[in-house]
């Protein structure tokens, strides 16, 4: 299965009021995307209990995605050997 990294909902309902962007940051300029990722499925639907995802990197390595879910034995479980 192939995990998709993108962000989640709709940037006008993180960011309802453009007048006071364009205040802090002058005409013209883009407000930072602050809405959240969420790992999705090929067909778009967002893995469920996600808590949070984080996305670092260092110079020169590899780029790190940590992904935290609630493991509630409903919806995400845990199995193994």
């Amino acid at each position: 299965m192939k995990l998709v990294l993108k962000r989640i909902g709709k940037e006008q309902e993180l960011h309802p009021v453009v007048g006071l962007f364009e205040s802090v940051l002058g005409k013209g300029e883009k407000a930072i995307d602050a809405r959240p990722f969420a790992l999705h499925t090929e067909n778009g639907e967002v893995l469920p209990c996600q808590v949070s995802t984080n996305m670092s990197s260092e110079p020169g390595g590899p780029v790190t995605v940590t992904v935290v879910f609630e493991v509630d034995g409903d919806r995400v479980s845990v199995e193994g050997p």
